[in-house]
């Protein structure tokens, strides 16, 4: 019996798909290998032969994000990334918004908040309105803490 990695791995590498592999879990990593503002600002955009090209937002992040190159080469070198470019370009945010929506909804409120939200909408007669400013205030606490 042979290992599934074991008959995999040559055929990746003879279908040259390896860097596009590695591209895909770098961006699926992306938000834990990179806190913010680093990961906000900059997005793995292409890999090839151990050079990764990353977006970044604006001249600014260009210019400081240099000054964490060898950083960013040792964070990403379990990958095979042994050097890294940046260029301006769009900088995906959709998957931190989907991992900040999931952290969300798994946060609670406190007794203490979840009573201060009943205190201040009690004086609410429309109970449409009540509601609408109860999640308003439940997302605002809960905001506030990340």
């Amino acid at each position: 019996m042979k290992r599934v990695d074991d008959l995999l791995l040559p055929l990746v590498k003879d279908l040259g798909i390896q860097d596009n592999i590695r591209l895909t879990e770098i961006k699926k990593s992306w938000y834990s290998l990179f806190k913010d503002p680093l990961s906000s600002h900059m997005s793995p955009f292409k890999l090839s032969e151990g050079e990764i090209l990353l977006n970044v937002d604006s001249p600014v992040w260009l210019h400081e994000l240099n000054y964490f190159k060898d950083d960013i080469i040792r964070t990403l070198s379990s990958y095979g990334v042994r050097e890294v470019r940046f260029r301006l370009g769009r900088v995906s945010t959709k998957e931190k918004s989907e991992v900040h929506r999931k952290t969300s909804r798994n946060k609670t409120l406190t007794t203490e908040e979840l009573s201060y939200i009943e205190k201040t909408t009690s004086q609410l007669s429309d109970g449409k309105l009540r509601e609408t400013v109860k999640r308003a205030m439940k997302k605002a606490l809960i905001g506030k803490r990340d």
